[in-house]
């Protein structure tokens, strides 16, 4: 399946005139040719990164709180208003 996106994406390149379309249909062939390379090494453990013993997946990270994201501001020095931002 991702190989043929990545055929049709080679294909529409050829079908529009738009050059940022063009670039984007080439750079989303490109990501779709990666992925491909990526989920065919892991599955047959071909690259030294999937052989390495001890290696394991990354656990899942907890999100941040709102507080995480809080801006500190005090009365001295208000935040500016929307409009300006």
């Amino acid at each position: 399946m991702l190989l043929e996106a990545q055929q049709e994406c080679r294909a529409d390149i050829a079908r529009v005139n738009d050059p940022k379309a063009q670039a984007l249909f080439e750079t989303v062939a490109e990501v779709l040719g990666g992925t491909t390379k990526a989920l065919t090494d892991y599955s047959q453990q071909s690259e030294h990164i999937w052989e390495r013993a001890g290696y394991t997946t990354r656990q899942a990270t907890k999100p941040p709180t709102v507080s995480d994201l809080a801006v500190d501001v005090d009365a001295s020095e208000p935040p500016p208003p929307i409009e300006k931002v």
